[in-house]
């Protein structure tokens, strides 16, 4: 007997070093203990089979533990077989209960725990499990072999005879003693890299993997900050050019004073099809008074040309201080003068958030462009003023209209209305 448990346990050293890279999934429950006090996991987490005895099997503190060996398991079979794997489930949500979604070689621990003082015994498909023999005293390892399912055409029905195999032998060898349950597989089930099943390849994609691009299109200096929703549209004459905000040099400056604040935004050479401009700069300039800001005009720094520009089509004034601006709409800025070459500048914002005079690193509520009445709340109402005095004037109409308040009795006199010539 001792001699087929070492060849047995042998024989599993053997397949578990060369699957040593595969990853499976590990369910772990234990009925006579109490929910609660696990790690949490992350469903993309690798834990390699150390890490898994020490940080995970431990806080079950198991005596007895009854491992369920399947020779092929993957977190589709639990996920696409739930109703056939219907005690499997039922355990794990009565029970206390830990699921690892992606262990290295965890079948290692038939050949482990022996060497820690587990006095090992294995089931083999087909054996009846009435005749284990437990030590009292000593720590039990019972490791179950489940029917193959790489060998059966449905795997359906292989997962179902998994699920029938372990609620007979728990029902029978756990009236014996309380166990630690864990059941897990040799190798993955999802591995054949065939166009077959290439679908039911699991990505794991983590967020660290992503670098963080900065926010380019925020400008923040001492006291002013400035968000860009598109990157701005400059002029020159009939030519349009996009000034990408990756463009952007960084290192935003300005200053900001008792009434006054500005910030300088730099950015890189721009290319117009027509011209090329090797130094771009724009300069915000607010002024506050009487409890509100506003932005009086923008610097613009075209190599050795300097052109002010000045809202077109939005009013950006009487702002209440502690209010950030937000316009979602396009915000035209043109410029009076022209440059030495005859050049009329003109500036484009396609969306735009700006608060001067406030230290915090974020923006507060908004004070919106478009206002409460806009241009179709007016229309609407203009409508409905209308219509409502058309029905008046035609009420009124009706009210005044008079009848007749005597009629003609056939047995009486006729009425005679003179009628002066």
């Amino acid at each position: 007997m001792a001699g087929s448990i070492l060849t047995t346990l042998a024989l599993f050293s053997l397949i578990c070093a060369s699957l040593a890279k595969d990853h499976v999934p590990v369910l772990i429950w234990n009925t006579q203990q109490a929910q609660g006090g696990l790690p949490a996991v992350s469903a993309l987490q690798y834990i390699n089979y150390g890490t898994f005895q020490s940080k995970y099997l431990e806080p079950f503190k198991p005596k007895n533990i009854l491992l369920f060996l399947q020779d092929a398991l993957s977190v589709e079979d639990l996920s696409s077989h739930a109703s056939e794997l219907h005690h499997l489930n039922h355990w794990m949500e009565t029970s206390h209960s830990l699921y690892l979604p992606n262990v290295e070689n965890a079948a290692h621990l038939a050949h482990d725990l022996p060497s820690h003082g587990y006095n090992v015994v294995v089931l083999e498909p087909g054996v009846p499990s009435a005749g284990l023999n437990l030590k009292q005293q000593d720590k039990n390892l019972v490791v179950v072999k489940l029917p193959s399912t790489i060998t059966n055409p449905s795997r359906r029905r292989a997962l179902q005879k998994a699920d029938e195999v372990m609620e007979n032998v728990i029902s029978k060898v756990g009236a014996q003693r309380a166990f630690t349950v864990i059941f897990t597989g040799l190798k993955p089930s999802v591995e054949d890299r065939s166009e077959q099943y290439e679908e039911r390849i699991r990505v794991a994609r983590s967020l660290q993997a992503v670098e963080a691009s900065p926010l380019t299109s925020f400008h923040n200096s001492s006291c002013v900050k400035i968000y860009l929703y598109n990157s701005t549209v400059l002029t020159l004459n009939e030519e349009q050019i996009v000034i990408d905000e990756s463009k952007a040099s960084g290192g935003d400056t300005g200053h900001c004073l008792n009434d006054d604040a500005n910030i300088l935004i730099k950015y890189q050479s721009v290319d117009f099809p027509s011209r090329k401009l090797h130094k771009v700069q724009f300069t915000y300039h607010f002024r506050k008074a009487l409890g509100r800001w506003s932005l009086t005009h923008i610097d613009g720094l075209f190599d050795n040309d300097v052109i002010g520009f000045m809202p077109e089509n939005s009013d950006i004034s009487g702002i209440p201080l502690g209010l950030s601006y937000a316009c979602a709409q396009t915000v035209k800025f043109g410029a009076n003068e022209t440059d030495q070459n005859g050049t009329h500048y003109g500036m484009i914002l396609n969306g735009v958030q700006m608060q001067p005079f406030s230290l915090k690193p974020s923006f507060d509520d908004a004070w919106d462009c478009v206002g409460f009445f806009t241009v179709s709340i007016w229309m609407s109402l203009l409508a409905t003023l209308l219509m409502v005095i058309i029905l008046s004037i035609g009420m009124y109409m009706l009210s005044d209209i008079k009848t007749m308040d005597r009629f003609d009795d056939p047995k009486g006199q006729p009425i005679m209305v003179p009628v002066a010539d």
